[in-house]
């Protein structure tokens, strides 16, 4: 099979681009052409400004490295909204960022049990709405923790640091989308595997289907929408996880997970100046090792997600 160029190769070309978006608008639109024909060169802006500031944000110095990221990918972000939504912006509502950090950073202040709060207007919830139909509560806070610990990437590190991991892999079985997993991995007495099945059953998406067996249970994920799912994680070697504690991850597909990081890593490095140099020169906490892996993370999974979005798999 030949591999196909990445996003932003193909969006290079406004005609490539124009056919795609027609091809997205044919099912909602009746003149899907105009509406293409409308926003493509603003599609194929996003695509590019959003390359530029990554491909600076990686070779950036740590002190910087989240903003430009951050700027990145969510220039990518509103080129996936366009794909759903031609009029996008339609008003100024959406443009805030959609989410709030906490302004001052306390004494002994930990990256990991530090907040991000989601805002009933803004950049975010309108891509969790638009892009995956999921309606976040407002005001709901959501921990660094949690959201570290569900990025498949970060377990070696995390389990390194602290001695635990927040994911589970699933092992493939030979038909296709069935994976399997050894209830002796998850290492829990009775009642909490009773508990932990009962919550990856209330919160899995109607098209997976858990199967309890006697010793393993099996689980069918339908490949085409994988990368959508909330409680389900894919790494990019293309290993599937389980959450470990799934009433800790967040309800949110993972490349919303890397906007919310990444928002709140620009935040802290813009706003929080002290404790920024404090972190990256005085070598005090676990903080840095991790922070330093998540960005190196998300530069590369980040576009894979973004990728994923734009062309998902067929089978």
């Amino acid at each position: 099979m030949v591999k196909q160029p990445p996003f932003t190769t193909l969006f290079q070309s406004a005609d490539f681009a124009k056919n795609y978006l027609t091809n997205h608008y044919k099912a909602y639109f009746t003149h899907p052409e105009e509406k293409a024909y409308k926003c493509c060169y603003s599609f194929v802006y996003y695509i590019e400004l959003g390359s530029h500031y990554f491909d600076q944000g990686k070779r950036a110095p740590l002190s910087i490295k989240p903003v430009l990221l951050f700027y990145g990918l969510s220039n990518w972000l509103k080129a996936a909204l366009l794909t759903i939504d031609p009029d996008y912006p339609a008003t100024t509502q959406v443009l805030a960022h959609g989410l709030s950090a906490r302004k001052r950073k306390k004494q002994g202040y930990e990256f990991l049990s530090d907040e991000v709060r989601y805002q009933k207007e803004g950049l975010f919830p309108y891509l969790s709405s638009k892009l995956f139909n999921i309606k976040q509560v407002t005001g709901e806070k959501i921990k660094m923790r949690h959201l570290l610990f569900n990025i498949p990437e970060m377990q070696t590190i995390l389990f390194s640091l602290f001695n635990e991991t927040g994911l589970v892999p699933l092992n493939v079985m030979t038909d296709p989308d069935n994976y399997l997993l050894k209830k002796a991995r998850l290492n829990f007495k009775d009642h909490e595997f009773q508990r932990w099945l009962r919550l990856v059953n209330d919160l899995s998406d109607p098209n997976i289907i858990v199967q309890n067996k006697e010793e393993s249970i099996h689980i069918k994920i339908p490949p085409e929408t994988l990368s959508q799912f909330c409680l389900i994680r894919a790494s990019m070697s293309g290993i599937v996880y389980l959450p470990r504690y799934p009433e800790e991850i967040p309800r949110t597909p993972e490349l919303l997970v890397h906007y919310m990081l990444l928002y709140q890593l620009s935040m802290i490095c813009r706003y929080e100046t002290e404790w920024w140099g404090d972190l990256i020169y005085s070598f005090s906490s676990n903080d840095l090792p991790v922070i330093t892996k998540w960005l190196e993370v998300s530069q590369s999974k980040s576009p894979w997600l973004i990728n994923q979005f734009f062309f998902p798999k067929k089978e």
